[in-house]
């Protein structure tokens, strides 16, 4: 099942490109249908999980003359984002019913697949295979499909996460070499090099392969100071562009970190927490203050993201259950209410013609339906409880305190809470508050189906988080036995 959810998005995309005719009404129903049925999979699968460890494991040989072998498999960690993957692959869908480009529907159903595969593999060259290939349609989403500066968006995009890239397989390369004498013979596989990992611990060189993973996934979460591609690439590109991009591949950082970094380099990780609290707190005060100058909607909104992962990583930096836990919520719920965020805005600004917050004034007197979810969306954004947002930065915060490795960091995260409060509510105030200037057509049925299961899960997931944490926590809780195990 785990390999119908990689592969089946990549034949469909297949067949939508291969289609005799050039028909958008054909590839749009064809991928929303697949997207739809992967969700109803995916939400079997999380329903199906036994409570611990990882689960629907599949290996079939791949490289073995080099150890590498197509092994994927699923924990509490990873299943949230692979039905989050495929859920939001369909509101992507769906929000961009009115494009006409078969292309760009096959492309976004190749993102579903590598995603999808990122989340699943634990063979660490399927991995970075995985890995790579999401750079190739989010490339040409945002290139061909976004807005004024879109080629310089997407290429800045992809020369950060090739940089990093270069490193993550410098040091996937001397992982598998060093550990290769412990296990006898040269391997990939993630649990076996699990197993080298306290040999891994003694080497001078277990640095430079913490900081070789860590890089490329400190783009992609994006922490500061490697952030600056986020705002150009969220502001560039189409509605579903941004969507997948503060969904899921944000997503890929904090999940490397915490499978990988943690998982292999507990030591490590450990040893530079403190340096790794203090680029969270940097990312959380710089990220609520730069929302504050923001007069684009679309970059107001992006660079709120920078502030939200800083919360991941002082989670993760904080080596605790909660902290860990609250990581992973956070990234859960910043993939839905920040994916309604930017729907709902690219939805606005098709109306307005516009994401100048200066020319925007009485949306939610126009138009009550869009105008109320995007209120919801910037509640949520904020942190408010009731919401899912709230337990995801609260958790992290909890977690960071109860640790003596980052306790001293969390006044400074507090205060970058209320900055950016401050910078959602004053949008509210301008943007949606006021007596309408131009009546604009609400949404329609399409739109609103869009919108609603990411309505739906982010007040789920603050009332209940049931839902959610016994998943995250069947994934956390072996992966700190191991931990303690080493340290």
């Amino acid at each position: 099942m785990v390999s119908l959810l990689i592969f089946v998005p990549f034949l469909a995309a297949l067949v939508i490109a291969l289609w005799q005719e050039d028909d958008a009404a054909f590839a749009k129903r064809f991928a929303l249908g697949v997207s739809g049925v992967l969700t109803l999979v995916a939400l079997g699968l999380y329903f199906r999980y036994p409570g611990q460890g990882f689960a629907f494991e599949e290996r079939l040989p791949w490289l073995p003359s080099l150890g590498a072998g197509y092994h994927v498999g699923l924990d509490g960690i990873a299943l949230p984002f692979v039905v989050l993957t495929a859920l939001l692959t369909a509101v992507s869908v769906l929000a961009s019913w009115r494009k006409t480009d078969r292309a760009f529907f096959a492309l976004l159903l190749v993102l579903e697949g590598a995603l999808t595969g990122v989340f699943a593999a634990l063979d660490l060259l399927l991995f970075f295979l995985f890995f790579e290939i999401v750079l190739v349609p989010m490339y040409f989403v945002i290139a061909v499909w976004g807005y004024e500066n879109a080629r310089y968006a997407a290429v800045k995009f992809l020369l950060y996460s090739l940089f990093g890239s270069v490193f993550m397989l410098a040091a996937i390369l001397g992982t598998a070499y060093l550990a290769s004498g412990t296990l006898g013979g040269l391997t990939f596989d993630f649990p076996k090099l699990q197993k080298a990992a306290p040999y891994l611990a003694t080497l001078p060189a277990a640095a430079w392969l913490f900081w070789g993973f860590a890089l490329a996934f400190l783009i992609k979460l994006p922490s500061f100071p490697l952030h600056t591609w986020l705002p150009h690439a969220h502001t560039q590109a189409p509605t579903a562009g941004s969507i997948f991009l503060a969904g899921l591949l944000l997503k890929m950082g904090g999940y490397g970190l915490i499978r990988f970094n943690l998982g292999l380099f507990p030591a490590e990780l450990k040893r530079f927490s403190a340096f790794l609290a203090v680029l969270a707190v940097i990312s959380i005060l710089y990220g609520a203050y730069v929302t504050l100058a923001q007069r684009d909607l679309k970059r107001l909104i992006a660079n709120s993201s920078v502030n939200h992962m800083g919360y991941v990583l002082l989670g993760i930096a904080s080596m605790s259950a909660i902290g860990l836990h609250g990581a992973v919520y956070q990234m859960v719920a910043h993939g839905i209410i920040t994916g309604l965020m930017f729907l709902m805005v690219g939805l606005l600004a098709d109306r307005t013609h516009t994401r100048e917050i200066g020319a925007m004034r009485g949306i939610y007197a126009s138009m009550p339906v869009l105008g109320g979810i995007l209120w919801l969306a910037l509640l949520g954004g904020l942190g408010l409880p009731g919401l899912a947002g709230f337990l995801g930065e609260y958790q992290s915060l909890w977690g960071a305190f109860e640790s003596g490795l980052t306790r001293g960091y969390v006044w400074f995260a507090i205060f970058g809470i209320l900055i950016l409060v401050g910078a959602m509510l004053w949008t509210i105030q301008r943007v949606l508050l006021g007596a309408k200037e131009k009546d604009y057509p609400d949404l329609d049925p399409i739109e609103l189906a869009a919108a609603a299961p990411l309505v739906f899960l982010a007040v789920l997931l603050g009332l209940v988080p049931a839902l959610l944490t016994p998943w995250i926590d069947g994934g956390i809780q072996p992966l700190l036995a191991f931990v303690r195990g080493i340290l």
